[in-house]
């Protein structure tokens, strides 16, 4: 395992120290088919104190696997700093995947690993009732595990029946990371109207799962969200994306005033 790696893995590993320090940390998710230059993204998100990155392509879809040249690029901006995270889903729609888009999606998580990335995001529910596929979620954990990379869970999650039942299950599979904004998937809302949700999930995570909060985070409202949320709980970390950018760019500037509303 690389260096970089296991500092990572051991940071999450350390839980009961996050009701001392009160660290909350920022993700900056990067649309890699914007006009602005992966490495530029990146770096802005760097330079800003962002401690992970989602890479995403096709943000018009919700987010889509990106290339792996784009993966190399945003390693080189990120430099050694662990929390390079990459989408790992194959196409638009549902999140009910058959065996070849499931060996795809093995596929694209293995490539990530050879191109630098510290963990992959994925989520595959069936299609009946949308509960999580437990099947799937294995074989995806494990191709990770197998290369080293941190698994974390999208906000498919959302989109489950039963959150607080789909989190134990994420748990039990030793999944390390989830999204979510509160609201279910579909509905119109940012983590700013999920407040009662999250902190039920925060509450049943119980420090065994890190909770990522996103949907509308941004400077000037994420203090006054994690103000009523139970955040010495366990690891937490706010996700944002339009929240951290000028003129559709990612800015070191709005990255850093994200970091520093978490922070104060």
């Amino acid at each position: 395992m690389k260096s970089e790696q296991i500092s990572f893995v051991v940071y999450y590993e350390k839980k009961e120290q996050y009701g001392v320090l009160g660290r909350i940390k920022v993700e900056v998710c990067i649309n890699c088919d914007s006009a602005q230059n992966v490495e530029d993204s990146v770096a802005a998100a760097y330079a800003g104190g962002a401690a992970t990155v989602e890479l995403c392509s096709a943000m018009h879809f919700d987010g889509l696997t990106p290339s792996n040249e784009q993966i190399i690029a945003a390693r080189s901006a990120f430099r050694d700093r662990p929390g390079l995270l990459a989408m790992i889903r194959p196409r638009q729609g549902d999140f009910s995947y058959c065996q070849e888009e499931i060996t795809a999606m093995q596929r694209q998580i293995e490539a990530a690993a050879a191109a630098g990335a510290n963990g992959v995001v994925f989520g595959a529910l069936q299609e009946n009732d949308r509960c999580l596929a437990l099947d799937v979620c294995r074989q995806l954990i494990q191709t990770s595990q197998a290369h080293q990379l941190q698994p974390c869970f999208h906000r498919a999650f959302d989109a489950t029946p039963d959150p607080l039942v789909t989190l134990d299950q994420l748990i039990d599979l030793r999944v390390e990371r989830v999204l979510t904004s509160g609201v279910a998937w579909g509905h119109q809302g940012t983590a700013a109207e999920g407040i009662d949700r999250l902190k039920q999930i925060i509450e049943r995570a119980r420090g065994e799962i890190e909770v990522v909060i996103g949907g509308g985070i941004k400077p000037t409202n994420v203090a006054g969200i994690l103000q009523k949320l139970p955040v010495d709980s366990g690891p937490i970390s706010v996700h944002a994306f339009s929240g951290v950018q000028e003129n559709g760019e990612t800015t070191e500037r709005a990255v850093r005033s994200l970091v520093d509303a978490v922070h104060k």
